[in-house]
């Protein structure tokens, strides 16, 4: 079976800055070499310290950033060959969610319009009755009260907004979702009812997902399969209860010591 998205020898370097000297400084290299795959419906976990290239990898991934060298193919086409207008329209098809919900939502706009623009990009005919009566449908899938629609971001509190940001990926009806960092700004409490969430709409909607995370104990819960990163590489790869029962690599064991593990609720029975 072919792979639904193949993360192909991807490498980012970052160019140096001209010293007072003139001189150029070494670049970064952020990602060195990654190659990962997916298959359809899988929920991959990619873990590593801070810095360690999560999230430059996610913006490859996104098309939001040009890799240095290598390619990443979504569905048997090569996305880094794309123009940038193709980019836009295979975007509708991959879209992410980002750690700090306020931020990536726009204060000016309510829910309601939020969305709207989101369900548009997909569906350009349809009038106000049938768009209003979409928004309300995934706001209630996203767990949140559609009476609630033209209410602004500010309105609402920070697990409400990550829901809304949930729901605003969801809507141009996606395959693959990049979740980056989804649950670290918010709540322990509230932490387990948006990955319960994201759970249940993986599973009901049949979504691909990369769920980025520093913390191994939210992976677990998470992911069929786990990736560690670490300046930049894949240093281990494996099934999620593999990696976190037997670690193979050195900083792995690092990871696990260091972070208090979290006995989250079954995934087979998440609610």
């Amino acid at each position: 079976m072919s792979p639904f998205l193949e993360i192909r020898n991807v490498s980012v370097c970052y160019p140096g800055r001209k010293s007072v000297w003139g001189k150029n400084a070494p670049g970064v290299l952020a990602v060195d070499g990654v190659s990962l795959s997916l298959q359809k419906g899988e929920v991959l976990g990619l873990v590593g310290e801070s810095g360690c290239g999560k999230s430059t990898l996610s913006r490859v991934i996104m098309q939001l950033l040009s890799p240095t060298s290598g390619s990443i193919i979504l569905r048997g086409e090569n996305l880094t060959a794309l123009s940038a207008r193709q980019i836009r329209r295979r975007r509708l098809d991959f879209q992410m969610i980002f750690q700090d919900p306020y931020s990536s939502l726009n204060p000016r706009y309510t829910v309601y319009a939020t969305l709207a623009e989101a369900i548009r990009q997909r569906h350009r005919s349809w009038g106000r009755q049938q768009m209003k009566q979409a928004v309300a449908e995934l706001m209630q899938k996203s767990g949140l009260d559609p009476r609630l629609m033209l209410k602004y971001p500010h309105e609402f509190s920070g697990g409400q907004r990550q829901r809304i940001a949930i729901a605003r990926a969801l809507a141009p009806e996606p395959k693959l979702i990049i979740a980056d960092e989804p649950v670290s700004a918010l709540d322990v409490s509230i932490q387990s009812q948006i990955l319960n969430l994201l759970m249940a709409l993986t599973r009901e909607l049949q979504l691909t997902m990369i769920f980025i995370s520093h913390d191994l104990s939210v992976v677990r819960y998470m992911a069929d399969n786990i990736a560690v990163m670490k300046q930049g590489r894949i240093v281990e790869y494996g099934e999620a209860e593999r990696v976190m029962g037997s670690p193979e690599h050195p900083y792995t064991k690092q990871l696990l010591a260091a972070v208090p593990l979290i006995e989250w609720t079954d995934r087979a029975n998440p609610n």
